[in-house]
């Protein structure tokens, strides 16, 4: 009967340290996928800065492309020709210029 009651607690002892080691295990699990959440958290927020920061960079980029041009436009329309000439002696107007 001893063996009977050897073997049962040997049973019931590596029934409990079963027990033990799985709710050991499903705290790890927890732990980890706490770990995981945060760091799917952590990389979701990088990509979306950089993403803004790349949308930014754009517009920036956009913007300075459409000033440059709106600039050139303006000098364009602001451009004139200037011819000045003096005319011969000859036709009588002594030292008379002609802006064009």
């Amino acid at each position: 009967m001893s063996d009977r009651n050897e073997a049962g607690k040997e049973a019931s002892q590596n029934a409990e340290q079963t027990l033990l080691t799985l709710e050991q295990l499903s705290q790890t699990l927890e732990v980890m996928t706490a770990v995981v959440d945060r760091l799917k958290s952590h990389l979701t927020r990088q990509l979306s800065l950089t993403q803004e920061l790349f949308n930014d960079e754009e517009k920036l980029r956009k913007a300075e492309a459409e000033e440059r041009a709106e600039k050139s436009r303006r000098l364009q329309q602001e451009s004139f020709v200037v011819e000045i000439t003096q005319k011969e002696l000859e036709s009588g107007a002594k030292g008379k210029k002609v802006v064009h």
